[in-house]
């Protein structure tokens, strides 16, 4: 959840330490390239178009995590952990406050994408949010909702 609007963005006014975030995800279409499929060999093709096909009839998914927020995962709430994978990628910031978060990321090349990323901050103590990704001929939509559960991290990434 909190993976950067940039450098010169206000980070979300919400607590550092442990934070649980539960997730909802659903997909739609196809969100392989049509190219990609059809380089596959046809029986795994097969398997993985019924996999797609298998996903959304199963309707949405919902799971729960724990992630320790830093200062530094704070200050840049949108950001994969691999920058060489994001190289062809555009990052549009259109809200940067204390108390919410918006941006778009367009990505070009073999995993051609555009994805919306909106985040609020609630409270101190809870925030809630949702990304939506066009990919391929299809999409997914994630919407969130997490609350700060102590100051310790223990274990948690």
């Amino acid at each position: 959840m909190f993976a950067a609007v940039s450098a010169r963005a206000d980070p979300l006014d919400l607590k550092l330490g442990l934070w649980e975030t539960t997730f909802t995800s659903s997909i739609s279409g196809t969100l392989m390239p049509d190219a990609q499929l059809q380089q596959m060999p046809p029986a795994q093709r097969e398997r993985m178009e019924a996999m797609m096909k298998k996903q959304q009839a199963d309707g949405p998914k919902t799971h729960t995590s724990r992630t320790c927020l830093t200062q530094e995962k704070l200050g840049r709430p949108f950001e994969k952990g691999d920058a060489g994978e994001e190289k062809n990628c555009k990052r549009t910031t259109l809200v940067a406050t204390r108390s919410k978060q918006e941006m778009t990321i367009v990505c070009t090349g073999e995993r051609a994408q555009k994805s919306e990323w909106r985040m609020e901050a609630t409270s101190r103590e809870s925030a809630k949010g949702n990304v939506k990704v066009v990919s391929g001929n299809g999409s997914m939509t994630m919407n969130f909702t997490a609350k700060w559960v102590a100051s310790e991290c223990g274990e948690a990434d």
